[in-house]
């Protein structure tokens, strides 16, 4: 074992993006969901053929989901798409984001991100009902067929998936912080 590096990846660095077939082609890929509840799968069927000798073993078909941490608000475009990709029955464009293994340009800011796409349906829409929370539930993405490995420009996302999802565990500058519109508190009153 010695000199064995190993590799660790940041899961707050892994985000799952969402199209809609019914969306435009020019409409941003937006984001699902953070890190999957228990990741992705990727098995083989198999098939035991009895022989008078014993048993042959023979493997089938691979089988992919991706297990999300899906969040929305309810009357939004990501829970009433999924709403209607349960009850229709359509698959919709899904892609699993690595920015731990993300391209930056010369200003040190994103330009790509290696990705994983299927096209998946949703195993249902749990309406949570969440106290004091964000609206969210882990679904199954049953992936048709299999991924693809590629490689997605950031012009392709939606710039509020990098905001909201890289950003959360992102440290921040002085500078980052204020400029907004709510009151400021005085002291004394």
């Amino acid at each position: 074992m010695a000199g064995l590096k190993l590799q660790t990846k940041s899961a707050d660095k892994i985000l799952y993006g969402i199209k809609f077939p019914w969306d435009d082609t020019a409409t941003l890929i937006q984001m699902l969901g953070l890190q999957a509840a228990s990741s992705t799968t990727n098995t083989r069927a198999s098939s035991a053929v009895n022989l008078k000798q014993g048993v042959v073993h023979t493997s089938g078909a691979r089988t992919e989901t991706f297990v999300v941490d899906s969040y929305w608000t309810i009357g939004d475009k990501i829970h009433d798409g999924l709403k209607k990709a349960v009850e229709k029955d359509v698959a919709v464009g899904i892609w699993r984001m690595d920015f731990n293994e993300a391209t930056l340009d010369a200003s040190g800011n994103i330009a790509s991100v290696p990705a994983e796409f299927g096209m998946a349906k949703p195993n249902g829409l749990p309406e949570t009902e969440a106290v004091n929370n964000l609206l969210h539930a882990n679904i199954t993405y049953n992936i048709d067929g299999n991924t693809q490995d590629g490689v997605l420009a950031v012009a392709e996302l939606d710039p509020q998936l990098l905001a909201d999802g890289l950003k959360m565990f992102d440290f921040a500058h002085n500078t980052d912080i204020g400029g907004g519109t709510t009151t400021t508190t005085q002291p004394g009153k």
